[in-house]
């Protein structure tokens, strides 16, 4: 940042000696680790607001029941404690002040957080028009300039200072982890983002630079970009923290106050050493210092065990300290020993603890890390142990969600159509807000098309089978038929088409009596019963007749050997004749049918046509 920045930054925020104490505090502090279903879920943003929240408890002035804590909220839920906390502010007496921390992912538009979208501009308008005299907004994101233009946003003009002599500081401050076209970074070293470590550290006294033991807004921010700068400088993804300033007035925005400390931990005077503060467990970082030659560096801690670590080029040492309520101890005074460079400034898995709250963190976190890193299997793993415990663990449900995405998008690409929809279902059913998610709209949408075609399939092929087992006609291509006897001749052999399901077009050879036979029938009622009418011509084969062939019709009989009164020859019928039959037909499941019914012959005799009744009694197969 120019140095005509810094002037300007200065002048807006240091006008007068005298501080600015805002009585009444009021903290909205926000962390969302998984984002939209396209995100790479973060780890730390959730334990980075928890970090932001205890430091504004224990040095910021404001009172516990006043810093609103939101773990991975919906848009909805925000909105709503906007508002309601905007009402506090309007009732309140005297001064007053805002402060507005967000920490998750963003794009060049909007927060990513559960359900509707919530804008840049959304998000800048609530801080605007918020009755506090005093409003801050820190936003932790990638791009998160798009709010001075957010963790996620479009490039803008540069906002200008502005400065008016009034006797009170009010308006708004909008603070950002990074430029308008910048990434904000994570590190696992530090497990927790840049920006907001930078941030914590300073307002815990590592940004007191001129000794007064106060924490002023300008300090903080000029602490907090002048690491995160330097930290990030040789990574692939710099960032440098962008600022809007929009408060009036003389004095001090004072953020903390390192005489409330419970417990002070005091650096040495000497160039340039980096100290490093965590838990006794060390897995949490608390504080990070560097010193200077000219005077000592108290940071403002909470009471408790800690481990401080001083971080060289080539080497890492660590002390053991006991921090009592009230203490104030010198590190200068503490037995420091070597650590091994590979051990880090924190510890990985928690294989030594008898905790299973602290278990069930390293398991979630790590699964983030997994399924950041694309493996969605294995997070998912990690996700069900805690849910095993914990089943209604929020960040785990989501986080699971999140993973069968993942594993969903992994079936789409090999088109195992039906495993990506049960991943997808499975998803929404561990975080029935999924279809609210931008990133997801377009994949649910697709789903519900899907499903919705899937589902008319299925109906479709329902409805089919169940004509089917009305109408096993259906689906049938073609048949073969041998009629004992009918209108058609005696043993005769069919070949059927099936035309459709209820016309089935035919060629017969007539074996008993010696000729060939063509027609069609109709079958008239969808159903396995049903009755059926036809027609055919059958034409005569000389010498392909049997002996002894016959039909009895009546009284009389048609045969091949007329021998008696009343027979009837059997090409006087079946030489030549047209015949119309009627019957019924009975199909089983499996293709296999009989007929039964009559057929009327109509052929040419003595120059006039005659006709004959027939019985017909046949089965066969439709295949």
């Amino acid at each position: 940042m120019s140095r005509i920045t810094w002037a300007l930054l200065a002048a807006a925020l240091l006008a007068a000696p005298s501080a600015a104490l805002a009585e009444e505090r009021y903290a909205v502090v926000i962390g969302a680790n998984v984002g939209w279903a396209n995100d790479k879920p973060l780890r730390h943003a959730e334990s980075d607001a928890e970090h932001v929240r205890d430091v504004l408890v224990e040095l910021g002035g404001f009172s516990a029941d006043r810093v609103h804590l939101l773990r991975d909220p919906d848009t909805t839920e925000v909105r709503a404690l906007l508002r309601k906390v905007s009402g506090w502010l309007r009732a309140g007496r005297g001064d007053t002040l805002l402060f507005v921390y967000y920490s998750g992912h963003a794009d060049a538009r909007h927060l990513h957080l559960r359900g509707e979208p919530m804008s840049h501009e959304e998000l800048y308008a609530m801080l605007r028009d918020s009755p506090g005299r005093v409003r801050l907004g820190v936003v932790d994101a990638c791009r998160s300039g798009s709010i001075v233009d957010t963790k996620g946003g479009r490039p803008v003009a540069t906002f200008e200072s502005q400065v008016v002599d009034e006797l009170e500081v009010n308006g708004l401050a909008l603070l950002t982890s990074s430029g308008a076209d910048e990434l904000s970074q994570e590190r696992r070293a530090l497990a927790g983002s840049v920006f907001t470590h930078h941030l914590v550290s300073g307002l815990r006294g590592a940004a007191d630079a001129n000794e007064d033991g106060r924490v002023t807004l300008s300090e903080a921010y000029q602490h907090a970009f002048q690491r995160t700068e330097a930290d990030t400088a040789a990574t692939p993804v710099p960032q440098r923290p962008a600022f809007r300033y929009e408060l009036k007035g003389q004095g001090e925005v004072v953020l903390t106050w390192l005489e409330r400390a419970s417990a002070t931990l005091v650096l040495p005077r000497v160039e340039g050493e980096r100290y490093v503060v965590v838990d006794r467990a060390e897995r949490r970082l608390a504080a990070e210092g560097r010193t200077r030659p000219e005077r000592e560096l108290p940071l403002a801690l909470a009471p408790g065990d800690y481990h401080v670590k001083r971080v060289g080029a080539e080497s890492v040492e660590s002390a053991a300290v006991k921090l009592e309520a009230g203490a104030r101890v010198a590190v200068s005074g503490l037995a420091f020993e070597p650590r091994p460079l590979s051990s880090g400034l924190l510890k990985g898995r928690p294989e030594d603890t008898s905790d299973p709250a602290e278990l069930r963190d390293w398991r979630r976190d790590e699964a983030l890390r997994l399924l950041a890193a694309g493996e969605a299997r294995a997070a998912l793993r990690l996700f069900d142990q805690v849910l095993k415990e914990v089943p209604d663990d929020a960040a785990s449900l989501r986080g699971r969600a999140r993973g069968l995405v993942r594993l969903a998008e992994a079936y789409e690409r090999t088109g195992d159509k039906a495993r990506e929809h049960r991943a997808l279902r499975a998803a929404i059913a561990a975080d029935p807000t999924l279809p609210e998610d931008p990133d997801f709209l377009r994949r649910y949408q697709q789903l519900q098309e899907e499903e919705a075609t899937q589902a008319r399939e299925e109906a479709q092929r329902a409805e089919a089978l169940l004509e089917f087992q009305r109408n096993p006609r259906l689906g049938r291509i073609w048949g073969v038929g041998l009629d004992l006897f009918s209108s058609r001749g005696v043993m005769v052999i069919a070949a059927t088409y099936v035309a459709r399901k209820d016309l089935f077009p035919y060629v017969a050879l007539d074996i008993g009596f010696g000729g060939i036979d063509a027609g069609t029938r109709w079958s008239l009622v969808n159903s396995r019963f049903s009755p059926f009418l036809g027609a055919g011509v059958h034409v005569g084969v000389p010498g392909l007749e049997s002996d002894n062939a016959s039909i009895g019709v009546g009284g009389n009989t048609i045969t091949t050997d007329p021998k008696r009164p009343g027979d009837i020859p059997a090409e006087e019928v079946f030489n030549l004749n047209l015949h119309l039959d009627a019957g019924l037909q009975y199909v089983a499941q499996g293709g296999f049918f009989i007929d039964a019914g009559l057929g009327l012959a109509i052929y040419p005799k003595d120059g006039s046509p005659h006709l004959q009744l027939l019985p017909i009694i046949g089965a066969g197969w439709l295949f």
